[in-house]
């Protein structure tokens, strides 16, 4: 359920749970912005079970559980491990 950065296929996609204005002043190319809520609110109108997804937040503690609760609903999500934070130390 948790990935290092530098192990994600490129063609998954990556899902940042921030809020827009973090989303806004920083982000990994490609990814789009879903919160959080509206995303575990209603994974189905944003996942399809058959793809992977990799979750990302500030520090991986929010994209973490939230990987959690998706996988046991059926979806197959990763949490990129240290989040945004981890990969501004790289």
């Amino acid at each position: 359920m948790q990935i290092e950065f530098n192990q994600i296929n490129r063609n998954n996609l990556i899902i940042d749970l921030r809020i827009p204005t973090e989303f806004e002043k920083g982000n990994i190319p490609g990814s789009i912005n879903i919160s959080r809520i509206n995303l575990l609110k209603s994974p189905e109108s944003y996942l399809n079970k058959e793809r992977i997804y990799y979750l990302i937040c500030n520090k991986g503690e929010v994209s973490f559980s939230c990987s959690k609760i998706l996988n046991a609903l059926g979806y197959h999500c990763y949490s990129i491990i240290g989040g945004i934070e981890g990969l501004k130390s790289v």
